[in-house]
């Protein structure tokens, strides 16, 4: 069970960072020059 635990851990984290990743860029790309 601690393995299906673990999974959704890793699974959820990753998606958190991929997403902020993805806002991250979409921002650079959106207002490259917005300083």
């Amino acid at each position: 069970m601690a393995g299906e635990i673990f999974n959704a851990a890793i699974l959820s984290s990753s998606l958190i960072l991929v997403g902020l990743g993805l806002g991250f860029l979409f921002l650079k790309i959106q207002g490259p020059e917005e300083e």
